[in-house]
C-alpha cells in the first residue's frame, strides 16, 4: 500500500490554535489507515510553553515506502528501486543491466514441529516489521526455529496411529503399574523403553495401537470399531508368531507385550457376544506372563529394566489362612472320599490361602494401592492345577472365582478391569445352579451395589466396618510402595536376579548361591509355547 501526503486540516478545539495532524491514506480505496498527532504535541503544556516559535507551521515528514528487495544497481547508487522484474524502471532509463540478488526458496511451515534452518540477515530484518522475531540459538546467531511438517515414522500409517501412540505415552501408560507417576524409573520404562522396542518389533507396536484404541473407546472417543478390531487382530497374530519364533531380538518386546496383552484381552468382557465364563481364559493370559519370562531368561529382564513392571507384594500364606471366610473354608473341608474333588482338595486349600490374602489386606490396611495390586495380580499367584478345574466348570472352583470377582469391583479406576465382575458373577451363578446358591449369597449381593465401602462390608460380613482410606497425597507417599513391592515367588519369598540367574534373597544372604528355577517360582505350565498360544488363539 502506497502512502501519500494529505494536507492537514485545521481543527478548532475551543480557543486553541490550529493543530497539525498526520493522515495515512490507502491509495487503493481512499480510506484512512490511521490518524495520529505529531510527536511534539503535548496538550498539557501547550499554554505554558507558548513562544513565538511555537506559532511556526509544523510540517510532517513525507512518508515513504522503503525498498528492501531492490536490484543491486539501485542499492549501489542508494536510490529507491521499484522492484519491477526483470528490469526496474531506473535501470531501464539508465540502460544498465538490472540484476537482483539471489533469494532462497520459501520454507513451508506448519504448526506441528520445529527445526533449525539458516536465515539471512536481510530477511530477518524484513520480517521483524510484521511478525514476531524467531528464537535464535545462543550458539549460532544465523539459526532460527521454524516449523516443519509433522514427522511420521514409517511404522505410522496415518494421523490416527500418531494420535494413538501419543495417547499411550501421555495417558495410557499410567494404567499398567501402581507406581506410575510415583516412580521415575517405572515411568521411563513404560513411556520410553516400551515405545523404543515397539519401533523394532511391529507386534508390540500393534499392541500399543490396539490398547490405546480400546482405551479411547472406553472414554467415548470416536475411534472406528473396525480400526480397533484390525489393531487387535494384528497384535494377537504377531504376538503368537513372535512366541513361536522366539527371536532373541524380540525378547524385550515380548516382555512388554505380555503385560499389555492383559488389558487387550479384557475387551472380550465388554463384548455383548463374548464367550461365557471368559474369566477362565483370561486366567491363562495372566499365566502367560510367567511363560514369557521363562522364554526370555532373567538376564534379559534385568538388562531391559522391565523387571520393575512385574513387582508385586508378597503373601504370607500362613497368616492369610486365618482370614478365609468360614463358609468357604467349610466348603473345601467338607470334601469327602469319593467326591470328584477329593484328589484336588489341596489345590482348593492353596487357592483359599491366596484369596485370604485379599481379605487380610483389606482388614488390616483398608483401601490402598497395595490392595489394588493384590486384586489385579491375583491370577499370577493361583496354583497352576487350579486352571484345569475351572475349565471343567467345577462348582467349587467357580465359587472361589466369584468371590475374587467381588474384589475386582473395588478397582473401578483401572479401565480394563471395569465391567468384568458383574458379567462373570452373573454367569457363574447361572452355571452352578441352586445347589450352590448359598455359597454365592455374598457375590449376588455385591452385584446390586457399586459402593466400595458397602462391597467391603459385605465381603467381611460386618456392616459397621469402616475402611481406612488414604487421600491422594498419602497414597502417593505410602512407604509400603517402596518396602512391600519387589520380585516375589508364589511362596512369598523375595527373589532377585544375580549373574543372570534367579536367586532367593535368603540364599544370597547366607552365601548359598543355589539357583532357583523360575519354574518353581512362577509355576508355569510344562510346555512353554503351547498354553499361551492356545489361549491367544481362543481370543482371535
Amino acid at each position: 500500500m502506497d502512502e501519500v501526503d494529505v494536507d492537514s486540516p485545521d481543527i478548532d478545539v475551543g480557543s486553541d490554535a490550529d493543530l497539525d495532524w498526520s493522515f495515512d491514506v490507502d491509495a487503493q480505496d481512499g480510506g484512512l489507515s490511521h490518524l495520529k498527532p505529531p510527536p511534539e504535541f503535548d496538550s498539557s503544556s501547550r499554554h505554558s510553553s507558548e513562544t513565538p516559535d511555537s506559532h511556526k507551521p509544523y510540517h510532517t515528514k513525507r512518508p515513504h515506502k522503503k525498498s528492501r528487495a531492490g536490484c543491486q544497481q539501485c542499492k549501489k547508487r542508494k536510490v529507491k528501486c521499484d522492484e519491477v522484474r526483470p528490469t526496474c524502471k531506473a535501470c531501464r532509463l539508465r540502460k544498465e543491466k538490472c540484476a537482483y540478488p539471489p533469494t532462497s526458496a520459501p520454507v513451508p511451515t506448519t504448526s506441528h514441529s520445529a527445526s533449525l534452518v539458516p536465515i539471512s540477515k536481510s530477511n530477518s530484518v524484513a520480517s521483524s516489521a510484521s511478525s514476531p522475531q524467531p528464537y535464535h540459538e545462543s550458539n549460532n546467531s544465523n539459526m532460527a526455529v521454524v516449523t516443519e511438517p509433522l514427522f511420521r515414522p514409517r511404522e505410522m500409517s496415518d494421523a490416527l496411529d500418531m494420535k494413538l501412540l501419543w495417547f499411550y505415552t501421555t495417558t495410557g501408560y499410567q494404567f499398567f503399574s501402581i507406581q506410575s507417576g510415583r516412580s521415575a524409573i517405572v515411568d521411563h520404562v513404560l513411556q520410553v523403553e516400551v515405545v523404543k522396542h515397539a519401533f523394532k518389533s511391529p507386534f508390540l507396536m500393534n499392541c500399543l495401537m490396539a490398547v490405546s484404541s480400546l482405551h479411547l473407546q472406553n472414554l467415548n472417543q470416536p475411534i472406528s470399531p473396525q480400526r480397533a478390531a484390525l489393531y487387535c487382530s494384528k497384535a494377537f497374530k504377531g504376538y503368537r508368531g513372535a512366541i513361536e519364533a522366539a527371536n532373541p531380538s524380540d525378547f524385550p518386546a515380548l516382555i512388554a507385550t505380555s503385560l499389555l496383552m492383559i488389558a487387550l484381552s479384557s475387551q472380550m468382557f465388554r463384548d455383548p457376544d463374548g464367550k461365557p465364563l471368559y474369566v477362565i481364559d483370561w486366567m491363562q493370559v495372566w499365566r502367560g506372563i510367567g511363560l514369557i519370562v521363562e522364554i526370555v531368561s532373567p538376564q534379559v529382564l534385568q538388562e531391559t529394566g522391565m523387571a520393575v513392571l512385574f513387582y508385586r507384594p508378597p503373601v504370607d500364606l500362613e497368616k492369610a489362612s486365618s482370614y478365609i471366610p468360614n463358609n468357604l473354608l467349610f466348603m473345601v473341608a467338607s470334601i469327602k472320599p469319593g467326591d470328584a474333588d477329593n484328589e484336588h482338595q489341596q489345590t482348593y486349600y492353596d487357592m483359599l490361602k491366596y484369596l485370604g490374602s485379599l481379605y487380610q489386606e483389606m482388614r488390616e490396611h483398608g483401601f490402598n494401592s497395595i490392595l489394588d495390586l493384590r486384586i489385579i495380580t491375583f491370577f499370577t499367584f493361583i496354583p497352576k492345577t487350579f486352571i484345569p478345574l475351572a475349565k471343567e466348570h467345577r462348582p467349587r472352583a467357580l465359587v472361589l472365582l466369584a468371590h475374587h470377582l467381588c474384589f475386582a469391583k473395588l478397582t473401578p479406576d483401572v479401565w480394563w478391569m471395569r465391567g468384568i465382575a458383574d458379567r462373570e458373577i452373573s454367569q457363574i451363578c447361572e452355571e452352578v445352579g441352586d445347589e450352590w446358591a448359598h455359597l454365592l449369597r455374598v457375590p449376588q449381593m455385591v452385584l446390586r451395589t457399586s459402593d466400595r465401602t458397602e462391597i467391603a462390608q459385605l465381603l467381611i460380613n460386618n456392616r459397621n466396618w469402616t475402611p481406612t482410606e488414604l487421600d491422594r497425597y498419602e497414597r502417593d507417599r505410602d512407604p509400603r510402595l517402596k518396602t512391600d513391592l519387589g520380585l516375589f515367588d508364589n511362596e512369598g519369598s523375595e527373589i532377585s536376579i544375580f549373574e543372570g540367574q534367579w536367586k532367593r534373597k535368603s540364599s544370597l544372604a547366607s552365601m548359598s548361591l543355589n539357583v532357583t528355577e523360575l519354574g518353581d517360582l512362577l509355576e508355569p505350565c510344562p510346555h512353554i509355547p503351547s498354553p499361551i498360544v492356545e489361549s491367544i488363539s481362543n481370543l482371535v
